[in-house]
């Protein structure tokens, strides 16, 4: 079926020949004729179906055909990420071209100021994710009482997110809704729920995603060692050049900092998506993959939906992912809109258990290849690097990983610095080391008082007879350098030595002034100053 035969709106009509839109997908055929007519409706299909246009599409057009004027704004799109968000609202600007109305995007990670600005901008349409959204309408007065259609984009994964209690709260406040439509990859239990609590008889159509996948994806797997995909990946991505981009996929958000800088190293144009980015750079850097100033893009799953890029060629699995369902998710990025693409997957010594679901779940078996040994080593020869000078995405906790050990910690026999901190203990890590260590370095005025409790702890420096275990030879460890027992209680040995380790102590003890050492001038001048103040009570 052609988009043509279809009864839109003149001014989609115009707005999809300026696309180039002619051929409808599947997914499209099947529910955009009964969307239309205003039909609650579920659509089962994978992603890169299509499915934006097949909810997008009769939306407007009820929209634009409607006899009197709706009230603004009329529906409501909520995807689970930034990237799916964004993309969708450029799709319906698209649509929306050759009319007065907008498209509100509202996000996080971006100012509140401009959202506001496009919400007032005529905006016919939300595109939301749940958690800002709900924040406008609890602390921005935002009304969703004119709200007619509801639609979900990527229910299954809304709900994987923990986003099910959002999800009932924003139903409800849409209390004036006529239609709501519901994509889903995955036809879940909460899915099926949700549907049939807050959707009206809705039409189920669904697309068989094996028969997508076999149909349009030429899928490839190779048998390699872990130390060998690296090298592959290179002398792949050189011998085989594409016309389009290219993504390469992996578990690990440490791996991506390291592909891309070997990739480099070679000549090749390829970036890294992580979340360590935040949300202005991670726009700009898909802004920058679409225009092509990389051909490939390295992602963890936090990019395997969401984006819709039509002009994928070729999907690289370094790690095969650990959920089956995530390989039809990433997979899919390529054979866009009816699209031909091609799939190549690395599966290692540690990658088997997950090529098993993902072949139970396919109910087939993936193609194998076969290896070219001299792609097993790195390349050798003159190349030029590219992006030299460009910072690459989680590069310094990659470096900091190289050089310390896992999380970024010194490895044993290593000095560490004050200023490092692991990667997972983030900001929180760097806040609390940031107030102890608030004063050092200072200098002038009067050095602190040093505490030591009865005990003998101290929290000053350490000398030679007071050490931490973990700093101990085994001939100090054994012969009574012992500070705790393994619950954390002094040994006997010490509390015998309490008096005699207190008396040749240099440090104070505040807590007993009778039994201090003045043994410093600067010191002593201190002590006066602070017993003269019990003097003048």
């Amino acid at each position: 079926m052609k988009f043509n035969e279809l009864p839109f709106h003149e001014s989609l009509r115009k707005a999809l020949d300026k696309i180039g839109y002619t051929e409808l997908t599947p997914i499209q055929a099947k529910s955009i004729p009964f969307a239309m007519e205003g039909n609650d409706l579920t659509g089962l299909a994978q992603t890169g179906t299509g499915k934006t246009m097949a909810f997008l599409l009769p939306t407007l057009h009820r929209l634009l055909s409607a006899e009197e004027e709706e009230a603004l704004p009329y529906a409501l799109v909520l995807a689970p990420t930034r990237e799916l968000t964004i993309q969708i609202a450029e799709e319906a600007k698209k649509l929306l071209e050759f009319t007065d109305f907008g498209v509100a995007t509202i996000i996080g990670g971006t100012d509140y100021k401009s959202q506001e600005q496009a919400l007032g901008n005529k905006a016919c349409i939300i595109v939301a994710t749940p958690g800002r959204l709900i924040d406008f309408v609890k602390n921005h007065g935002l009304s969703l009482e004119n709200i007619k259609v509801v639609i979900l984009d990527e229910a299954d994964r809304m709900f994987d997110m923990g986003f099910v209690q959002d999800l009932k709260y924003i139903f409800h406040k849409c209390k004036n809704r006529k239609q709501s439509l519901l994509f889903s990859a995955t036809l879940s239990y909460e899915v099926v729920r949700l549907a049939s609590r807050y959707l009206n008889d809705p039409i189920e159509v669904h697309i068989n995603p094996e028969k997508v996948i076999t149909e349009r994806i030429d899928q490839t797997l190779l048998h390699l060692g872990r130390e060998e995909k690296l090298p592959y990946l290179v002398n792949s991505l050189l011998n085989y050049p594409i016309e389009g981009l290219g993504i390469i996929f992996t578990n690990y958000k440490m791996n991506i900092p390291k592909i891309v800088s070997v990739l480099r190293k070679y000549g090749i144009t390829a970036t890294g998506l992580s979340s360590e980015l935040d949300q202005k750079k991670r726009i700009r850097l898909l802004r920058d993959f679409k225009a092509g100033k990389y051909k490939y893009l390295i992602a963890t799953d936090v990019a395997s939906r969401g984006i819709d890029i039509e002009n994928i060629d070729v999907v690289y699995n370094y790690d095969l992912p650990q959920d089956a369902e995530n390989y039809v998710h990433r997979i899919g990025r390529t054979a866009r809109a009816g699209r031909k693409g091609k799939s190549i997957g690395f599966c290692s010594e540690t990658d088997y258990t997950e090529l098993e679901r993902i072949e139970k779940y396919l109910n087939s078996k993936i193609p194998v290849g076969e290896i070219r040994e001299e792609y097993l080593e790195f390349p050798t020869g003159e190349f030029t690097p590219v992006f030299a000078d460009e910072v690459i995405p989680g590069e310094k906790k990659y470096q900091d990983r190289e050089r310390g050990g896992r999380g970024g910690k010194p490895r044993r026999g290593e000095q560490s610095g004050r200023g490092d901190r692991t990667e997972r203990g983030g900001e929180r890590g760097e806040h609390r080391s940031g107030d102890r260590n608030r004063h050092k370095g200072k200098t002038g005025g009067h050095p602190p008082a040093k505490m030591s409790h009865p005990g003998g702890h101290s929290h000053g420096p350490s000398n030679e007879s007071h050490k931490h275990p973990a700093k101990m030879t085994h001939h100090e460890f054994k012969h009574g350098q012992h500070l705790k027992d393994g619950k954390g209680k002094p040994h006997q040995k010490k509390n015998d030595q309490r008096k005699s380790f207190q008396k040749n102590d240099p440090r104070r003890n505040l807590f007993d002034i009778n039994e201090v050492k003045q043994s410093k001038k600067q010191k002593q001048s201190i002590w006066k100053r602070i017993l003269s103040f019990f003097k003048k009570d």
